[in-house]
């Protein structure tokens, strides 16, 4: 199950990789543009840099930076970093399979199975490096 979490760390990931973007960013500077909570977002930069997608400075003139390509990162693994895991449902847990209603138990837990075997086939379809630049492209378009 995905917070916002994920839907943070790609916002992050967006302001990072800014054409005009020429130093870190600051928690402080994106939780103030964004209204968010500043120790919610330093928890989301820290999972973040824990799998080395992002790095960070101390000091004046500090902040967080992009560390790696991202046409290696996927859409997957940037969640899984920022939810530190994910299941489709919360408890990831499905009733088990015995008793009277074993074969409907287990058609429904096969369905969901799939599903969230699809659903994360395809995030780890689509690159970070595509999604920025997809997003970008959007983004510009409004401002023509």
């Amino acid at each position: 199950m995905f917070s916002t979490k994920t839907y943070l760390a790609l916002l992050i990931i967006m302001e990072l990789s800014g054409k005009d973007r020429k130093s870190p960013l600051t928690s402080i500077k994106l939780a103030k543009q964004y209204n968010i909570s500043k120790r919610y977002l330093e928890v989301i930069f820290g999972n973040l840099s824990k799998i080395g997608l992002i790095s960070s400075r101390r000091g004046i003139g500090g902040g967080y930076s992009l560390a790696c390509d991202l046409e290696r990162v996927s859409l997957y693994d940037l969640a899984v970093a920022a939810e530190g895991g994910i299941k489709l449902f919360a408890a990831g847990e499905f009733l088990p399979e015995k008793g009277e209603r074993a074969v409907t138990l287990r058609a429904v837990n096969r369905f969901w199975n799939n599903l969230e075997d699809e659903l994360f086939e395809r995030m780890k379809s689509y690159k970070l490096s595509d999604l920025v630049e997809d997003l970008a492209d959007r983004e510009e378009m409004y401002y023509i």
